[in-house]
């Protein structure tokens, strides 16, 4: 549990062999990650990704990432001495995997917050390259937000990660009462208003957990996170996909090869899809996203 600023921590769940063999959570497991979701804004699988898939996918988008690290119209989250860039991941079969852009434990979860057939609309990836700087605390949305779960992001590292290579600092708890009132932005990066990081830090204060390679968190889009640096030379590489319920009125697409377009098994996601040809340039990247909703 994370109620308590004795031992404040992400739930980590480890699925059973009989949850991993049916592709589907069992009741124990479901109840334990919608109460960490309703509580803290957060819950993570310990086991839900295959090893090999993020073996494979690290292999590749390292040296990709260094490429684009390089390059001055590479976009820097918060500023270039966060060291954090966005990157897509790889777009090509045989590097697109069911568990990682539409895993059945994580949608069985969320499906039970958002209700049925939510909706996958966005895959892509951010890499943290060794630095100094963080990111003030803030949410991925400027808008006015709905005030119940309308979006959950499902991030997956590719190797263990730790604060020492720059795990995600999470204020549990910080989404229960988050709209666009409590941005601040009078700065040069919008941010949480600080008054009311010093009050949440007297409830619960900011944790970067500690998760082994292979698992597989599921956060609110409400809920307060920063971005911490990588003290590390190895760059870390974090890929993340977001579900909206059914009736989030929204016309975001992620971008996907025409090649995979009848080979990913979505289990009950419905997949919103802009379907790209051979050859596409996923690397260039489209880093301006929308997630409002529309009237």
């Amino acid at each position: 549990m994370a109620d308590s600023l004795d031992d404040p921590h992400v739930t980590l769940i480890e699925l059973t062999q009989d949850e991993l063999k049916t592709k589907k959570i069992g009741s124990h497991h479901l109840q334990a990650a919608v109460e960490a979701l309703h509580r803290d804004g957060i819950v993570a699988l310990k086991n839900a990704v295959d090893m090999s898939h993020l073996d494979k996918l690290n292999a590749r988008m390292v040296p990709e990432a260094e490429r684009l690290y390089a390059q001055p119209a590479t976009h820097r989250n918060f500023g270039r001495n966060t060291g954090n860039i966005q990157q897509e991941p790889v777009l090509e079969e045989g590097y697109i995997f069911d568990d990682i852009i539409a895993n059945p434990w994580a949608t069985d979860i969320i499906q039970c917050m958002l209700g049925p057939r939510t909706t996958v609309r966005f895959y892509s990836a951010n890499t943290a390259f060794k630095a100094t700087d963080r990111q003030p605390p803030h949410i991925d949305v400027t808008f006015d937000i709905p005030r119940i779960p309308f979006g959950y992001c499902v991030n997956i590292n590719l190797v263990d990660t730790t604060p020492e290579n720059g795990s995600t600092e999470v204020w549990l708890g910080s989404h229960t009462q988050t709209d666009k009132s409590v941005l601040d932005f009078s700065g040069v990066h919008y941010q949480i208003r600080k008054d009311l990081q010093d009050e949440r830090r007297e409830i619960s204060p900011p944790i970067q957990p500690n998760l082994p390679k292979g698992s597989l968190i599921i956060r609110d889009f409400r809920l307060w996170h920063a971005g911490r640096p990588n003290k590390t030379d190895d760059p870390r590489v974090m890929l993340v996909s977001v579900q909206f319920p059914h009736w989030y009125r929204s016309n975001l697409k992620m971008r996907l090869p025409v090649s995979v377009k009848d080979k990913i098994d979505w289990a009950d996601a419905v997949p919103c899809v802009e379907w790209m040809p051979e050859g596409y340039d996923y690397l260039q990247g489209a880093h301006d996203h929308d997630f409002i909703l529309l009237p």
